[in-house]
């Protein structure tokens, strides 16, 4: 009887084994290359909003200054005003009106760095609405002082910067607000930050404003920066990533080898085990078969005392008895006295 041997499947094993190990690497390059662009990524937006709120911070400094410096200007041209008009015995209503004639050619004449000014608006109705301010002083736009101004007014963007300022200055008397205006001696619409701040005695709003293009720009070509920096990292991590996969292959392909030898080994101590069982079991059976033969009835002679075999010849005794078993005979004389 023979018994069937299972063949190991090496095909399956050197298939699983390459796409377990592979996997395994293209998995950890992929989490690297991914933590590290994030970690970049991240790093590069701290540095543009460090830029940013850097420059953000020194334009509102710088328009923090130019405003205050004008109502104090103001105030000071108020009390000279005040000074010189005692001879003359002028109203407080008079003194007021040539106060302000006197700033608001000032201002308008004013020029900041970049083509900046300030302008005034007079607050009539804290409560806002289509009327609740007049356009004092507004180099940028002179045709239009003396118009009534709405907090409904919006920009490019939907939002309401008069509103916006006018919240400001009830809660605090001042604030920074961003919104989209023309640029001086131009149509061109562009971002702005502006400060404006209250001088109370006159219902003034004093203001001035920067426009935000550096930032704007700063910001554009750091990000085309950084997506140029992100774009090389994805592609060396690509190459990293071919190489570790070629330089793992090789190792892979190395250690296969050493395993399928130890496979082959293994299959042909097995062979060599389950032939011998093989072998044994052949023996064995014969053996088996031998004793169960001897085990039965045997047909012998009664007269020469010789065993019939099962085709019918007549043996002597002693070589069917070594025929059919391992047992041997030897002859010796037996003496009677």
């Amino acid at each position: 009887m023979k018994i069937e041997k299972k063949s190991i499947e090496k095909n399956k094993i050197r298939f699983y084994y390459y796409i377990g190990s592979i996997s395994s690497i293209l998995i950890l390059v992929i989490l690297l290359s991914i933590i590290y662009s994030r970690s970049l990524n991240h790093e590069y937006l701290k540095k543009i909003d460090q830029l940013s709120s850097g420059i953000i911070r020194e334009k509102k400094q710088f328009l923090r200054n130019a405003v205050e410096r004008t109502i104090f200007s103001i105030k000071t041209e108020r009390e000279l005003v005040q000074k010189i008009s005692v001879p003359q015995n002028l109203t407080p209503k008079q003194i007021d009106e040539l106060s302000i004639e006197r700033v608001s050619s000032r201002i308008r004449n004013l020029r900041l760095i970049n083509n900046g000014y300030l302008w005034v608006n007079r607050i009539i109705d804290y409560q806002g609405g289509d009327k609740y301010a007049i356009r004092q002083i507004h180099p940028n736009l002179p045709n239009t002082e003396g118009d009534w101004l709405s907090t409904k007014t919006t920009d490019i963007q939907g939002k309401k910067p008069y509103e916006i300022e006018l919240n400001g200055i009830k809660k605090d008397g001042e604030i920074f607000f961003k919104y989209y205006f023309k640029k001086f001696n131009s149509e061109k619409i562009a971002h702005k930050m502006s400060f404006a701040k209250l001088y109370k005695p006159w219902n003034w709003v004093v203001a001035t404003g920067v426009y935000l293009d550096d930032v704007d720009q700063l910001i554009q070509s750091e990000t085309r920066e950084m997506e140029k920096t992100l774009m090389t990292q994805r592609m060396y991590s690509f190459l990293i990533a071919a190489f570790l996969i070629l330089f793992s292959s090789l190792i892979l392909v190395r250690f296969e080898k050493r395993i399928s030898r130890l496979i082959s080994s293994y299959e042909k101590d097995t062979d060599d085990y389950t032939n011998n069982l093989l072998n044994e079991k052949e023996k064995t059976e014969l053996v088996l078969a031998e004793i169960k033969q001897l085990k039965g009835l045997l047909p012998i002679c009664a007269h020469c005392k010789k065993i019939r075999d099962d085709k019918g010849y007549w043996n002597q005794i002693e070589g069917y008895i070594q025929k059919h078993s391992e047992a041997s005979f030897s002859h010796s004389m037996v003496s009677f006295r």
